[in-house]
């Protein structure tokens, strides 16, 4: 028995199936006819003008011309929909009185359409947690790319944004929901599949490092930590949240709760002879080990000094960078000067998108002074340009509190 239903796939690449044959965008990219097509199937419930569809293809300065061009335009997407109907009688557009109707409306599924109606059941606060597992695991799947995504005309952006905002947040919970039932490697592959979509959203990366750190694998999961501190500091310009940080150190912590005897311990934490210069570490560990020498110098009674060194631009005058890129390279020059120029008993971390903060030890105030402007002549050699500078902050550990 033959299929009259027509489906119609926008989540990714456009598509029409109609009794089992298929025709898509992915095959021909001519932009108008699709972008007509698109329109008219989405908009499957109402007629549209002449002048709508006009508005929608052409300019301002082809208006003119566009009543032979929709005529033609009309004949290009029929031709593009003659695959579907083999020779039988398939006719889902008429155009009468300067008026476009999509004759087949009752009978045209859309997946985003599908894709709302699932999420707004799973997302029902009296909808059973297994169902809105079961709803999301479906709606996902639905998900293969945000709408119309080589389709860059402006009707498409706001449904895209609508979309695409849905899908990560059901990512999310779909995730949580996951860790509720322990399926955790479930968890890594939505969130791995998720950032192929959507590569800028912070939750994304939160839940892939804890998914794959409740899966057992917690070196990959510090991996995946590294590697998206660089992401934010590199693309984005901003630091992680502290749920990320938080992570982290609940992470390391875990590396070391197994049993092993003083000999294996010993070499895991002994510091290869071949490292030179100062200890740079990530922010977290920084903070243990200011506290560390804080404490010890509350007892010792010897001094320690916090610095902080800031790329300032010396074109405005301005700490926060327009071009991230640029400021990243920045940094990776001032990085190797602060690695060579300080012992290896001092310690580093990187602060912020333009600052390092430092940990000098058993130093008094002139010679944290001396160092600092080591640094920044060592800074002007490796980089001459006068477009950033390099600002310096000294504070004596206080160890006056508590």
């Amino acid at each position: 028995m033959a299929d009259n239903t027509i489906y119609i796939t926008t989540l990714g690449d456009f598509s029409i199936k109609y009794n089992n044959n298929i025709v898509s965008d992915s095959i021909n990219r001519a932009y108008k006819p699709w972008n007509f097509l698109a329109y008219l199937t989405v908009n499957k419930e109402r007629s549209i003008s002449s002048g709508e569809i006009s508005a929608l293809v052409w300019d301002e300065k082809q208006e003119s011309n566009t009543h032979g061009s929709i005529k033609v335009l009309v004949h290009r997407v029929r031709s593009f929909l003659a695959p579907l109907s083999k020779g039988k009688d398939f006719n889902p557009i008429t155009f009468k009185k300067g008026v476009f109707t999509w004759n087949y409306a009752d009978n045209t599924v859309m997946d985003f359409e599908i894709f709302e109606n699932l999420l707004s059941e799973a997302n029902e606060n009296d909808t059973p947690e297994s169902r809105s597992f079961s709803l999301y695991q479906e709606a996902l799947s639905l998900y293969k790319g945000d709408f119309l995504h080589t389709n860059k005309s402006t009707w498409t952006s706001t449904i895209r944004d609508r979309l695409h905002t849905a899908y990560v947040n059901a990512v999310c919970r779909f995730v949580e929901l996951c860790y509720k039932s322990k399926k955790y490697n479930l968890a890594v592959s939505t969130c791995e599949r998720a950032l192929y979509i959507e590569k800028n959203d912070e939750r994304l990366y939160y839940h892939l490092i804890k998914s794959l750190y409740l899966t057992g694998a917690r070196s990959e999961a510090l991996q995946k930590y590294h590697e998206t501190t660089e992401v934010f500091y590199k693309e984005f310009g901003i630091t992680p949240s502290d749920d990320i940080k938080l992570l982290y150190r609940e992470i390391t912590k875990a590396l070391n709760v197994t049993e092993k005897s003083i000999q294996v311990v010993q070499s895991e934490l002994q510091e290869s002879l071949a490292t030179k210069g100062a200890f740079f570490c990530e922010y977290e560990i920084f903070k243990d080990i200011y506290q560390l020498t804080e404490r010890g110098c509350r007892r010792s009674g010897e001094t320690a000094f916090l610095c902080l060194l800031t790329l300032i631009s010396d074109i405005d005058g301005g700490v926060t960078p327009t071009d991230t890129r640029h400021y990243n390279k920045c940094m990776e020059e001032l990085k190797q000067v602060v690695q060579d120029t300080l012992r290896r008993r001092d310690v580093y971390a990187r602060y912020s998108l333009t600052q390092f903060v430092v940990l000098l030890n058993d130093v008094t105030m002139e010679n944290a002074s001396v160092i600092t402007e080591r640094i920044i002549r060592s800074y002007k050699r490796v980089h001459p340009s006068k477009d950033v500078r390099l600002d310096s902050k000294i504070a004596a550990i206080d160890v006056s509190i508590g």
